[in-house]
């Protein structure tokens, strides 16, 4: 007993040739072409009967020039025309089942890096951080039974680098910080610092001040003491 053929919607098991798939890549491009401009199957295999015309986007005419088909391939069409299940099959199978597998893809890397979007990266590593985003993007699109660890992998590895550079940017946000402090520290002395000195050699107009070495020194324990 022969086991029935995939409905429309469902994945084969293994990827089989089909009729199309022999055909020139510039027929299978018009098939999705016309499908996408709201053909139905029927005109499409109408279409693909007529006399091939170089402007059949224009005129109408046979997208496929069969005159050009190798022979091996044209055996496979005897009437030298695209039967509508055949159409169908072949778009299910190599365009829509496809169009969808790579939206959903497309989902899931948005929820990954919807996941790593509240983070608040450096700038400098927004470049880096896109193309990872683009790694996770292309794993899943390569993700088939065999290929589960290699896919874990790789978002392990992003998740690390993701703790690394958010760690790296804490540091480095510290040291800025400190950096700041210590400036301000730095402006407080030298302010209070040329005070003393504007005392002791007389300035603006006011005398100088005599100062004892004791004098001297409360001054200066008063500088680093206010900082």
């Amino acid at each position: 007993m022969t086991k029935p053929r995939p409905k429309t919607g469902e994945a084969r098991k293994s990827k089989q040739p089909l009729k199309i798939d022999r055909l020139p890549q510039s027929a299978q491009d018009a098939i999705k072409q016309l499908y996408d401009r709201g053909r139905t199957w029927v005109e499409i295999s109408e279409q693909s009967a007529r006399p091939y015309s170089a402007e059949w986007e224009k005129d109408g005419g046979g997208f496929i020039d069969w005159e050009l088909v190798d022979t091996g391939s044209l055996d496979l069409f005897p009437d030298l025309r695209l039967a509508k299940s055949t159409l169908q099959r072949w778009f299910d199978l190599r365009v829509a089942q496809v169009r969808a597998q790579v939206l959903a893809e497309s989902a899931k890397a948005r929820e990954w890096a919807g996941a790593f979007a509240g983070n608040d990266l450096p700038e400098s590593n927004a470049a880096v951080m896109n193309a990872m985003r683009d790694q996770v993007f292309t794993l899943m699109q390569k993700v088939g039974p065999g290929d589960q660890a290699k896919f874990l992998e790789g978002l392990n590895l992003l998740s690390l680098t993701m703790s690394r550079l958010q760690r790296v940017e804490l540091q480095a946000r510290r040291v800025a910080v400190d950096e700041k402090n210590v400036q301000i520290k730095l402006d407080l002395i030298k302010e209070k610092a040329g005070k003393l000195i504007g005392e002791i050699e007389g300035r603006d107009g006011k005398p100088a001040v005599a100062l004892t070495r004791e004098d001297l020194l409360e001054k200066v324990k008063e500088i680093y003491g206010a900082v």
